[in-house]
């Protein structure tokens, strides 16, 4: 086996840490370690057109996430196309399944957090007393011919406790505004109409789910004309009204606004060309420029960043801030796999270094010393290239990273400081830059280790410059059916992944430049 092994930190393997030697190029045998599974993500060009038949597949674009939420596949077997372009958030499904008469798909673009996938630096979640204003602009169009079925409207989630995971918003809320639709009626019972924002509104309640995991659905049919587009629709004015109807209440949580199409037959190609909302007079940035009309005096937190800038890195060590600790690039092939993984510059342990194996509830210490990189790594970036070959086993992965608290030896040498945790309140920011082929690979992923060595992974696009809130990573970001992160908790390392893909070779080329953390 060989393993790629930090300065002063540790993988944790199936109850087991290990500390080994880092390597430039790792082959199997060796260990799995989760880290390196997933699903395959495409390589999707930065400011230009995506092209994607993944049924979940998801690209933050600015403070949003446009998501294909192809989730009802077992009922509407088929396949869903889009081509989003991921510098404005503009996107269009060109193809989809057939599904008459039922749901078979939502794609959206997303302002906030809605069964496991948030947006990056939202403002949400929020008490609904706190939204004194809330509008949106959305401009679509819809092709297809006179039997088609669809239903393009947004879909806003509420929560009763602000404790609303990934697997729904039990005991809550959805609240639908359909603006254009066709051949499909509402559902289930009709609460009359209402005149909202210079419309007439036909208003329909069911109970969605059962048990403990239902909650109410809510939907505000357009009356003739129906539109292709508003322009700072109140959606404040909605809740309102709901709240009259005692469907909503001001002590609960604003979750999510979706916009999107909900397909059933046809109505293609559909077109998101744009969309944004505007929160309390803040208006998170609808394209790649991620802080792009938000006012300079705002913080999404009301907190103050206790790290930032560019790196300064001395041998192999960092400072950025407050944070400081040593840096590795390294690579890893899992037990089961035939994949090669090799990196360079190539980092290597002292020869002194000790491997030792502990298990999770053991009481032994692990020790470690400082290592050494050829070449060196620039001035003021970690940069790393090399090639991670296709994978079937998803076990195979590269990357680099550094510690956020680790101190250097007291007598200049080369034995490491011991490594220590910071908390991050609200969220990390990571500027990377590409290179290369790989100038077009989105697939890296950014993991944090905490402060009993779990990996929290996010395998979202981000923007450069743009906030990853911590509740967004998950420790296995792969597909979110693991832990999230909560604010406040402890980490000790950030770090720039590469994961493999099943098909193909991932060649990579890319600098850590810059890191802060609020």
């Amino acid at each position: 086996m060989k393993i790629a092994a930090f300065s002063g930190t540790s993988f944790t393997l199936g109850g087991v840490i290990l500390l080994a030697e880092l390597a430039a190029c790792a082959r199997s045998p060796g260990a799995g370690v989760d880290g390196g599974h997933g699903v395959e993500a495409g390589n999707w060009p930065p400011g230009v057109t995506v092209n994607t038949c993944q049924d979940f597949a998801t690209v933050p674009v600015g403070s949003y996430v446009v998501e294909a939420d192809y989730w009802n596949k077992g009922s509407c077997p088929g396949t869903q196309c889009m081509a989003i372009n991921d510098a404005t958030g503009a996107f269009s499904v060109t193809q989809a399944p057939n599904c008459d008469n039922t749901v078979a798909s939502y794609p959206n673009v997303l302002y906030g957090c809605s069964f496991g996938t948030c947006s990056p630096a939202s403002l949400l979640p929020m008490p609904v007393s706190a939204v004194s204003s809330l509008t949106s602009s959305w401009d679509f169009s819809v092709g297809g011919v006179s039997t088609d079925q669809y239903d393009v409207a947004y879909d806003i989630w509420f929560c009763p406790d602000n404790a609303c995971g990934p697997t729904g918003f039990p005991g809550g809320t959805e609240l639908m505004i359909w603006l254009n639709y066709q051949n499909v009626h509402g559902w289930e019972t009709d609460l009359g109409s209402v005149s909202l924002d210079g419309h007439t509104w036909e208003v329909w309640q069911f109970t969605q789910g059962t048990g403990d995991n239902s909650w109410t659905y809510l939907a505000y049919m357009i009356q003739a004309p129906m539109v292709t587009s508003v322009a700072n629709l109140d959606l404040n004015a909605f809740f309102r009204d709901a709240a009259s109807r005692g469907y909503l209440q001001n002590s609960w949580y604003l979750y999510a606004i979706q916009a999107g199409n909900e397909i059933r037959t046809g109505g293609l190609p559909y077109n998101n060309n744009s969309f944004s909302v505007s929160i309390n007079g803040v208006t998170p940035a609808a394209s790649s420029d991620a802080g792009a009309g938000e006012p300079a005096s705002v913080s999404r937190d009301g907190g103050v960043p206790t790290a930032e800038g560019a790196l300064a890195v001395s041998d192999n060590y960092v400072t950025v801030g407050s944070l400081h600790g040593y840096a590795a690039a390294w690579t890893w092939v899992g037990s089961d796999s035939s994949a090669i993984a090799c990196a360079a510059p190539t980092c290597t342990a002292a020869d002194s270094l000790q491997v030792t194996a502990i298990l999770q509830n053991g009481v032994a210490p692990l020790t470690a010393e400082a290592v050494s990189c050829s070449p060196a790594f620039a001035p003021s970036a970690l940069c790393t290239a090399g090639t991670v070959t296709a994978d079937p086993t998803y076990d195979s992965t590269a990357g680099l990273g550094f510690n956020f608290s680790q101190d250097t030896a007291g007598d200049g040498g080369v034995d490491a400081g011991s490594v220590g945790a910071i908390a991050i309140g609200q969220s990390i920011t990571i500027t990377v830059e590409k290179s290369g082929v790989t100038a077009v690979n989105s697939a890296l992923r950014v993991q944090l280790t905490d402060s009993n060595n779990n990996f929290y992974c996010y395998a979202g696009r981000w923007s450069d410059g743009a906030a990853i809130p911590i509740t967004q990573f998950n420790t296995r970001c792969w597909d979110n059916s693991g832990t999230y992160a909560t604010p406040g908790s402890l980490f000790k390392r950030v770090d720039i992944v590469v994961p493999s893909s099943a098909s193909t070779d991932q060649p990579f080329a890319y600098c850590l430049t810059n890191v802060s953390v609020e």
